[in-house]
């Protein structure tokens, strides 16, 4: 895996740019994405017809798509240990995340998208579960290669679960926690990236 890691930032170099300053750069996404995603619980309106409504939710579905490109930086920074479980988890979050884009898009101009309907419920159950399931995947990946800190990976696992299924709970505290601590673990899984600080720990550690 190390030998395939070298090949490509060699090719990437060759290319004109260079594999490790394109995880670095996603680190920096991170940390804006991190930033973001604590501050649109608090700016969210509670009525739709909110001048802000549609630019808050811009917001949101920008931060959604920068997450994904972070994602692909998480990937790749941890490919010489995280293994299959790191794939696994990276897909799977990736996958998550896109649905949530998805489901969020219906929301951005019609805030009343899905209420009372089965389809509505459904479509936002099942992104939920697999955006959970994700980010608890990354979470142990992180945990176990030990590369990017590991009480980051706690976080993003811990939270994931928090930010997919706190909206339609609808407890303002709940989504303003969760969407603090998966925060967190983004700003601080972007530091580790763009600093390139090595968090690797002997096993057992």
């Amino acid at each position: 895996m190390d030998r395939t890691m070298t090949l490509a930032a060699e090719r990437g170099e060759r290319g004109g740019f260079s594999l490790d300053a394109l995880v670095r750069q996603s680190g920096l996404l991170a940390m804006a994405a991190g930033f973001s995603i604590f501050l649109t619980p608090l700016m969210h309106p509670a009525d739709p017809r909110s001048a802000v409504w549609v630019p808050v939710h811009l917001l949101y579905f920008a931060t959604l798509v920068t997450i994904l490109l972070v994602l692909v930086g998480i990937f790749v920074r941890q490919l010489p240990q995280a293994g299959r479980l790191n794939l696994a988890g990276f897909i799977t979050a990736f996958v998550g995340t896109s649905m949530m884009l998805l489901e969020g898009r219906e929301h951005l101009f019609s805030p009343d998208f899905g209420q009372g309907t089965p389809l509505g419920l459904w479509q936002l159950i099942v992104a939920s579960l697999v955006f959970s399931a994700g980010y608890v995947l990354l979470g142990i990946a992180m945990f176990r290669a030990g590369i990017l800190p590991r009480d980051a990976g706690i976080l993003l696992g811990g939270s994931g679960p928090i930010v997919a299924f706190a909206p339609p709970i609808g407890i303002l505290a709940v989504l303003i926690a969760g969407h603090t601590l998966f925060g967190a673990g983004l700003a601080w899984s972007g530091y580790a990236l763009w600093t390139d600080t090595e968090h690797e720990q002997p096993p057992g550690a």
